[in-house]
């Protein structure tokens, strides 16, 4: 499914990065041994803003037709407002990547371009952040460390989504509401986890 409708408006938000790895000690010796499983993924809690009763029921409309747990929909990162780094167009995977993988290089488009750590980008419908780069060669081809790590294998010339980065997302539980008070003020709170 596309991006949620125009009436879908974030008045405050909590996203929430979780992951597989854990770290176990040992009841005797406080000994500690850390564990990475390799999992990794989005969850997000979505406070939304008052809207009019026919917002309101573009809201409703939309939410019905995502049945649940069952549908998909689109949407970037809440609070970005773009690359932190200089992107004037979209890279492209440059060098083939397996599934699991936290390194990516990427083919930058012209001099100057250059990736931060805190930037955003799709690939395969899937949002990652980038927690770690190099500097791009003189080829403009750029190192970068992903989080999470890679969905799927990725091959030289894969469409990577910086400058409108986005995910897959769904809702987090089957049951979906809104409450409104006599004023004819609407609340409603969206728990989303990424689809994968």
């Amino acid at each position: 499914m596309a991006f949620p409708p125009p009436s879908v408006r974030v008045a405050a938000f909590t996203l929430t990065r979780i992951t597989s790895s854990l770290r176990v000690q040992s009841p005797y010796s406080f000994a500690q041994t850390a564990y990475d499983f390799m999992g990794g993924m989005w969850a997000a809690e979505l406070t939304l803003t008052h809207v009019s009763a026919a917002e309101n029921a573009a809201t409703e409309a939309w939410l019905a037709g995502l049945n649940g747990m069952a549908g998909t929909f689109e949407m970037g990162p809440v609070d970005y407002e773009g690359p932190h780094g200089k992107i004037s167009a979209d890279p492209v995977v440059a060098v083939a990547a397996t599934a699991r993988a936290q390194a990516l290089v990427l083919q930058l488009a012209r001099a100057g371009d250059r990736v931060l750590p805190g930037d955003y980008l799709t690939l395969g419908r899937h949002l990652h952040i980038v927690t770690g780069t190099e500097d791009p060669t003189p080829a403009f081809r750029q190192s970068v460390m992903l989080w999470p790590r890679l969905r799927r294998p990725v091959a030289p010339g894969d469409p990577v989504a910086m400058r409108a980065p986005f995910g897959t997302w769904a809702l987090a539980g089957p049951e979906t509401s809104y409450s409104g008070s006599q004023s004819r003020i609407r609340t409603r709170i969206l728990q989303i986890r990424e689809a994968l």
